[in-house]
């Protein structure tokens, strides 16, 4: 199934292309509040997370330690702001 542009725009809006600064492995990155920030990986997942991870899917891990830092301080510096 193809994503509707509607739905497109819905999925993509806001979401702004943040590296980490730890691997360079970019992700789209939004906030929709205060206490959300919304993350969508732009291609694999980092060898952390997948160490993170284990035996079990990259995606059921909460998240990466050194993205979680670098979403912050795009945050703090104003890159990452709510939509």
């Amino acid at each position: 199934m193809t994503a509707t542009p509607e739905l497109r725009d819905h999925l993509d809006g806001g979401l702004v292309p943040i590296p980490c600064d730890t691997c360079g492995q970019p992700v789209r990155a939004g906030r929709r509040s205060e206490m959300q920030t919304s993350v969508q990986w732009s291609g694999p997942s980092c060898e952390r997370l997948t160490t993170l991870a284990g035996d079990r899917p990259p995606a059921l891990v909460p998240t990466c330690p050194a993205l979680r830092d670098s979403l912050d301080r795009a945050i703090r510096e104003g890159r990452l702001e709510v939509s």
